[in-house]
């Protein structure tokens, strides 16, 4: 019965953020993203033990998307399954699964153009490079409308909810209302005191695809801040679902308005540490530091920025 499925949230920590796992716990079990390497053995496996669960009764890994934080475990996990768990990955960002190279590829295209200073650069590659188990080969490539059969009458259906990253997805059990959204929905920011967001468009029709689904649970990548600053549970249900949604078209609305006003005429002078973003950093009160790794500002500044020059273009 679809009402016994148990989900069990898993706290991946890293420096100073964390990313969340999520074991679904069906007669095939999936593991919903995988943290990074490290995460395997420092969060994963413990914390499965504490449940009388094993890595190999893993039968299923799930990504949502092809960032470091959600996949670079995915091959120490398949390793430990004896290679045996089906490897599923959102079609646009196969890519990033399959060739670490193609990470790095993305962080020079990104946060990587805005930092200067190469020894930064270098310390960044190492970084991802490190945080990647190594190279997998999916076994399954998802797009819109894809179902995952984890056995009995539990199937998780694909949304495609891209806008944090390109091919970003959602895992969505229809029977319960719950999805598994990731880093798709964000409202103000995680740790780094802001959403990461590579296309802004994108991210908010995702967001208000997900409104209209209304689902009863949010299953998310990382703990979030409210309007308030304060950081929320990654799992959300209830009334509450539509408060982070909301939140997070907020947050959206006031970044594009932002972004228009000090951007509208060019890119502004180069600020030392927050580049051609320094007057919009100011007025926000960002005082993080985007040499960080990992660091939204670049990334989303970079987005908003990209918005309006389509939007001027037209």
């Amino acid at each position: 019965m679809t009402n016994a499925v148990r989900v069990i949230p898993i706290e991946c920590k890293f420096g100073p953020i964390s990313a969340f796992a999520y074991y679904v716990d069906a007669p095939e079990p999936a593991l919903i993203d995988t943290g990074v390497n490290i995460s395997v053995v420092q969060d994963i496996e413990p914390t499965l033990a504490k449940y009388g669960i094993s890595l190999g009764d893993i039968r299923w890994i799930l990504l949502t998307h092809g960032h470091v934080d959600h996949l670079g475990g995915a091959h120490a996990i398949w390793e430990k399954t004896g290679r045996q768990a089906k490897v599923v990955i959102p079609k646009k960002e196969a890519r990033l699964l399959r060739n670490r190279n193609e990470q790095i590829v993305d962080y020079k295209t990104l946060q990587g153009q805005y930092i200067i200073d190469s020894a930064i650069q270098e310390k960044h590659i190492a970084m991802l490079t490190t945080d990647i188990g190594g190279d997998l080969e999916p076994d399954l490539e998802v797009v819109e409308g894809d179902s995952i059969h984890l056995g009995g009458d539990v199937t998780l259906k694909v949304l495609e909810t891209p806008g944090h990253s390109i091919g970003s997805v959602t895992f969505i059990l229809e029977k319960l209302g719950w999805a598994f959204a990731a880093d798709a929905v964000q409202m103000y920011g995680g740790a780094s005191g802001l959403p990461t967001i590579e296309n802004p468009s994108l991210y908010r029709n995702s967001v208000e695809q997900l409104v209209k689904i209304r689902p009863k649970r949010l299953y998310l990548g990382h703990p979030f801040r409210n309007i308030h600053g304060e950081m929320q549970s990654a799992q959300i249900e209830g009334e509450q679902v539509s408060v982070v949604l909301q939140d997070s078209l907020d947050m959206d609305a006031k970044l594009r308005d932002v972004v228009k006003r000090h951007l509208s005429n060019g890119l502004a002078n180069q600020h030392e540490r927050y580049g051609p973003f320094g007057s919009i950093a100011a007025e926000i009160n960002y005082t993080g530091d985007p040499r960080n790794l990992p660091c939204a500002f670049f990334v989303t500044m970079h987005g908003y920025q990209q918005e309006l020059i389509e939007t001027q273009n037209k």
